[in-house]
């Protein structure tokens, strides 16, 4: 078990954590939610954020002696040690899910985007079910869970034709860089090894990648993913 070199060290100090977060409160809560971290990354190429000083990070793709990281009840004691904060999950070439980021830096319009994005998807005849996931950061993950399998690039294809039948470039950017002023529907994830935030995972900022249910997002704040 890697428990932490520099238990007291802070890594991470910010708003949310005026105090810091250490490398001991980083490696706690990953020991502490094992068994969920596992079920959501069972299966699937990974890559970290470590911190190697204070807010500083580097991303580590690798595993040891493999070309990319898996985690498993046997590697993960030796993979989470008390620098690795941020843990992302990379997309398979067949998926049951895709995923629409709600691209901006205003948390206020996040929620907005982020509830219309969830209204319509819905609709979309191939989804059985949708998620609202906060990111960790300032916006929010749409969670599209299908009702088969289906190759990844035709997952992006189909999300782009129905956020655009949908109409909803009429108030959000899709698949365009993001302004200051608009939220931009982003589909990059839905790509072989594209990257997406692991669900329980912390971010840089020391929040976790939580689902947030429709009932909750208006009263929603990012206080509500600390881990202090």
């Amino acid at each position: 078990m890697a428990y932490p070199e520099h238990p007291d060290t802070v890594l991470i100090k910010n708003k949310f954590y005026s105090k810091g977060l250490t490398e001991l409160d980083i490696w706690n809560y990953y020991q502490n939610n094992k068994l969920n971290i596992l079920e959501e990354v069972r299966n699937r190429d990974l890559f970290f954020y470590i911190a190697v000083d204070l807010n500083k990070f580097i991303i580590k793709r690798k595993g040891k002696n493999t070309k990319f990281i898996r985690l498993t009840p046997q590697t993960y004691d030796d993979y989470i040690h008390g620098r690795v904060v941020s843990i992302h999950s990379t997309m398979k070439k067949v998926e049951s899910f895709g995923i629409i980021d709600i691209d901006t830096d205003d948390f206020r319009k996040a929620k907005l985007a982020a509830f219309d994005v969830y209204e319509e998807a819905l609709k979309f005849e191939l989804i059985d079910s949708v998620e609202i996931r906060y990111s960790g950061k300032q916006s929010f993950h749409i969670v599209c869970n299908f009702i088969k399998p289906i190759i990844i690039d035709k997952i992006r294809e189909y999300l782009r034709y129905k956020l655009n039948e949908a109409k909803l470039y009429t108030k959000y950017t899709i698949e365009y860089k993001r302004t200051t002023r608009v939220p931009n529907l982003d589909l990059s994830p839905n790509k072989y090894r594209g990257g997406y935030i692991t669900k329980g995972s912390l971010s840089i900022w020391g929040l976790k990648c939580m689902e947030v249910s429709i009932n909750d997002l208006s009263i929603f704040n990012q206080n509500h993913a600390r881990i202090l």
